[in-house]
């Protein structure tokens, strides 16, 4: 249960798009509590905050534009409106 509460988490982070994730992690790495992430100890917050790192890596300073739903549905996309 605990994992797909994660993963829902980051999923709704990543809807709202590139720039937002990055605004997040950056606010994560502050130690804010996001409202997305409220219903999250530290741990699973912690956890997130890697999965978003990792998602943002791959994709270094640039923010694309749109990403297909396919590879939002995957786990692994930014968030670009579909």
């Amino acid at each position: 249960m605990r994992n797909k509460q994660i993963e829902h988490c980051i999923e709704v982070l990543c809807q709202k798009g590139c720039q937002s994730v990055r605004d997040d992690i950056r606010l994560l790495e502050q130690g804010v509590v996001l409202p997305e992430l409220s219903v999250l100890d530290d741990l699973a917050r912690l956890k997130v905050l890697k999965e978003l790192r990792a998602i943002m890596a791959v994709y270094g300073d640039s923010c694309p534009v749109s990403v297909p739903s396919q590879i939002l549905r995957g786990k692994r996309g930014h968030g670009g409106n579909s």
